[in-house]
């Protein structure tokens, strides 16, 4: 069938981690067949149509399979000419949506097409059987018995009997598969009868793998394509429709991971916070104690301490941490194991405020033209471990200027200075407003009086006698002058 391209980025990071020892064993099956269901699963052929079926698996991390096995019922004297596996993943991915209208329904089948392929055609798999002997299925489903709405429910095409063939296959170029929901769909060809692939039971007993939403199996021929029906439900019908999985398991590696999820953190500035920062679960399972792990909280403000590992339905860490003030602050919280690998995540910390502002005025005392420098008022702080350096502080001087205050002190207790020139005499109330810096809100304003006194007149000097002598004649002459100035123009009217 068609396939998907797959990224040679994901398959060579599958490869190096496979490579890396950083992985653990991973082992998946369905169980043994149950003799209810055989359905056809080859590739097309002369007079042969292309049919598939597929049974579903779940991986919780990145995964590199190398085997498989599945189980089938062939002729007696079976000559396999050819094998290939496909894997798919979980409908709409890799399909056309919405679908054809073909089929009840699309959701929870495989995908139009493949995701990912191997064959022994291109020499990337290998395969062996082993005769188990004879076996008979009281049902099965083949080509030609699947059908598109409104016919599709028939009963299947009834029994069949043959040998019990196991099928064992290596991936000489493994399978690299991410996280995630697949089916697995193999095909067989012989050089004479069909292959049909054996189901087992539903839901998978506990000898086997069971898991959470496990699918049942589906089908579908060249004529269907690329739709899918649903084994049992679809084609075989029935007022209780019976459902079935499919014989087979798998084998490889799975890169080892450490999971982190974050916890939400709520604090207050100068208080000591201590309680969960992030859960965590480890899927290599020889991790089970919290003697195997440690972890690192950073904080987000320029601090990093030694988390603290705690056990329950997941491994969890704690932490305890003061923050010096209010904000919003980004926590990294990294967890080992003692194989050495890591997990880590990024949360968030809100800090809130705790700051109590008050202010106490003061009386300031200048002078008319005389520059003033000194304190305008006295703040507190309920949370004493604040620095000056916190805040920012206003002095609207009452005359129509406003400065920006110098602001001292430490430990709750704060002075805001200012300079300023008052151009007139007289009383001014000293507007002061001291406010944390952001993002904090805490603020306070205090009235203090500004008293300016006038400025001194300055006295006429004395002259002395020879200087008095002088202004004398200097003035008698320019009153001479201006006289004769007024004669002279009288004579010229007249």
């Amino acid at each position: 069938m068609r396939k998907l391209f797959v990224l040679i980025v994901l398959s060579l990071l599958g490869l190096a981690f496979a490579t890396s020892g950083w992985g653990a064993a991973f082992n998946f099956s369905t169980g043994l067949p149950d003799g209810r269901m055989a359905t056809g699963s080859q590739p097309s052929g002369v007079s042969v149509v292309e049919s598939e079926s597929a049974d579903d698996f779940v991986l919780t991390s990145q995964t590199t399979i190398t085997q498989a096995s599945f189980y089938g019922l062939l002729p007696t004297t079976p000559t396999v000419s050819y094998v290939g596996v496909e894997i798919y993943r979980v409908f709409p991915q890799d399909s056309t949506n919405p679908p054809s209208g073909n089929v009840p329904t699309r959701a929870n089948s495989p995908s139009d097409v493949a995701f990912d392929t191997r064959d022994s055609t291109t020499g990337n798999l290998t395969f062996s059987t082993s005769a188990l002997g004879p076996f008979t299925v009281a049902n099965t489903v083949v080509a030609g018995g699947i059908h598109k709405v409104p016919n599709q429910t028939n009963g299947g095409t009834g029994s069949a009997s043959g040998n019990e063939y196991r099928f064992d296959v290596t991936f000489t170029t493994p399978f690299v598969l991410p996280a995630g929901h697949y089916f697995f769909v193999p095909q067989v060809a012989l050089s004479s009868g069909s292959f049909l692939w054996l189901s087992s039971p539903k839901p998978i007993p506990v000898s086997a793998t069971p898991f959470s939403n496990d699918l049942q199996s589906w089908t579908r021929d060249a004529n269907l394509a690329p739709d899918w029906l649903r084994v049992g439900t679809d084609i075989v019908g029935g007022t209780t429709p019976p459902t079935f999985n499919a014989a087979f398991s798998l084998s490889g590696t799975s890169v080892t991971l450490i999971a982190v999820t974050p916890a939400n953190i709520t604090a207050q500035e100068g208080v000591s916070f201590n309680g969960p920062v992030a859960s965590f679960t480890d899927s290599d399972s020889s991790q089970s104690s919290v003697a195997n792990f440690s972890a690192t909280i950073a904080w987000g403000d320029g601090t990093t301490s030694a988390g603290t590992i705690t056990s329950g339905a997941t491994f969890g860490v704690t932490g305890t941490h003061t923050y010096a003030d209010e904000g919003n602050f980004t926590v990294t919280i990294t967890v080992t194991d003692s194989a050495n690998q890591t997990g880590s995540a990024t949360g968030s910390a809100t800090v809130g405020e705790t700051d109590a502002l008050s202010g106490t005025p003061l009386t300031i005392n200048t002078t008319q033209f005389v520059a003033f420098s000194g304190a305008v008022a006295n703040f507190s702080d309920t949370n004493t471990g604040n620095p000056a350096s916190d805040f920012v502080a206003t002095i609207n001087w009452g005359d129509g200027n406003t400065t920006a205050g110098t602001v001292s002190g430490s430990g709750g207790a704060f002075v805001v200075s200012g300079s300023h020139t008052y151009v007139s005499g007289g009383t001014f109330p000293v507007t002061v407003t001291l406010s944390d810096d952001a993002p904090g809100t805490a603020t306070a304003t205090v009235m203090s009086t500004a008293t300016v006194a006038s400025a001194p007149l300055r006295e006429a000097p004395m002259l002395r006698g020879f200087e008095l002598l002088a202004l004398t004649i200097a003035l008698g002459a320019w009153g001479s002058r201006l006289l004769r100035g007024r004669l002279a123009i009288r004579k010229t009217r007249n």
